[in-house]
């Protein structure tokens, strides 16, 4: 399960809504008790996908609206606040502009990289500019696929 407080909500929302067109991306800080991630703060980073790799042949590589790149130095930078607050990164989260807060195939590979076992990968939906619905999922089968988890806010 994932727990965000109601102010962790509202700050992934916002950052979803206010880079809209365009994925965002950041970190979840909190704690874990027993397999409830309990978030307490959320760390936006900078969407820096700038093509680094290529992805198909009609594919636009410059565009942010249906993919983000975290740098390893924003995820360090994090790691470090986290810390300082006494605190872990329990997950990380992306939006899906005009579309369904599901993992997507990209996400999935992506994903692999920073998986752990109890890691929460946070999807934030925005539709026409506007929040919609958020879910959370855990990458399992040796990163062969998702299965949603439960989010609490409150």
């Amino acid at each position: 399960m994932l727990r965000l407080t109601p102010k962790a909500a509202a700050v992934v929302a916002a950052h979803a809504q206010a880079t809209y067109p365009d994925e965002c991306v950041g970190l979840l800080f909190g704690l874990l008790e027993g397999e409830t991630k309990c978030v307490a703060a959320v760390f936006p980073v900078e969407n820096r996908w700038a093509g680094q790799v290529e992805l198909g042949e009609n594919d636009d590589p410059s565009s942010r609206r249906d993919r983000f790149f975290l740098d390893p130095r924003d995820y360090l930078r994090a790691d470090r606040a986290a810390q300082g607050q006494g605190l872990e990164i329990v997950g990380c989260y992306h939006s899906h502009p005009d579309d369904a807060a599901v993992p997507s195939e990209r996400d999935r590979v992506g994903a692999q990289a920073i998986a752990g076992a109890n890691f929460a990968f946070v999807i934030q939906a925005v539709r026409a500019g506007e929040p919609a619905e958020l879910a959370a999922w855990l990458l399992v089968d040796a990163g062969a696929r998702f299965v949603q988890e439960p989010v609490e806010i409150g």
